[in-house]
């Protein structure tokens, strides 16, 4: 689509500069992109293996406490998991990565999470509050890695669209204005080429 300008050298200079311009954008633009991509999909792949392997520890971890709480009385249980003093802080700064902002959690924990006697369970059960307090620390990174996919998913669909305005839209409209001003502007100088000769023969034939 021609851009509203006007025909002359000036507006000539000027469109071109403005399009070496976007032509330089759109290749810094791209290599982000190709970045961008790569990171994203380096990370998914690990993330994927990580998650694969926090499922099958947690889904065993819950049959081992299943097994080991089938001959406990239900209001036994609860008075088990109500006497701890455990607690956890969860907080999270932020990184910057290739301009993508992304939050990073951390846990801080503090007391026992067993708070009960060890002489009223079997060391079993230990075990396995020990193994959930440990996935608990693995779900907290897990979900950094969540926040950070989806950071770099939303810059990748930014960085897509001006990359697509640029080399769709912007560039392809400059080329075709630059064009028409340069046909333009032999026109014009066909036309004052022609202009001078007539007035060159007038002046001749006088």
């Amino acid at each position: 689509m021609l851009l509203d300008v006007n025909p002359t050298r000036m507006e000539l200079l000027r469109l071109k500069d403005q399009l070496d311009l976007a032509v330089r954008g759109h290749k810094l633009l791209k290599d982000k992109l190709e970045g961008l991509m790569k990171n994203f999909l380096k990370i998914a792949k690990d993330y994927a293996k990580f998650r694969k392997d926090f499922d099958e520890k947690f889904v065993l971890a819950l049959k081992k406490f299943e097994v080991n709480t089938r001959d406990i009385e239900p209001e036994s249980l609860e008075s088990l998991l109500d006497g701890g003093s455990f607690e956890m802080d969860i907080s999270y700064k932020i990184r910057n990565v290739m301009n993508v902002k992304y939050p990073q959690f951390s846990v801080r924990t503090a007391g026992s999470p067993i708070g009960y006697p060890y002489t009223l369970t079997s060391a079993s059960l230990d075990d396995v509050f020990v193994d959930l307090l440990k996935l608990f620390d693995t779900l907290v990174e897990l979900a950094s890695i969540q926040q950070e996919l989806y950071s770099i998913a939303l810059e990748v669909g930014k960085v897509r669209r001006r990359v697509n305005a640029l080399e769709y839209v912007m560039i392809p409209n400059l080329q075709e204005t630059i064009a028409y001003i340069e046909e333009k502007l032999e026109e014009m100088e066909r036309e004052n080429t022609t202009r001078l000769l007539k007035i060159k023969d007038i002046i001749r034939g006088h």
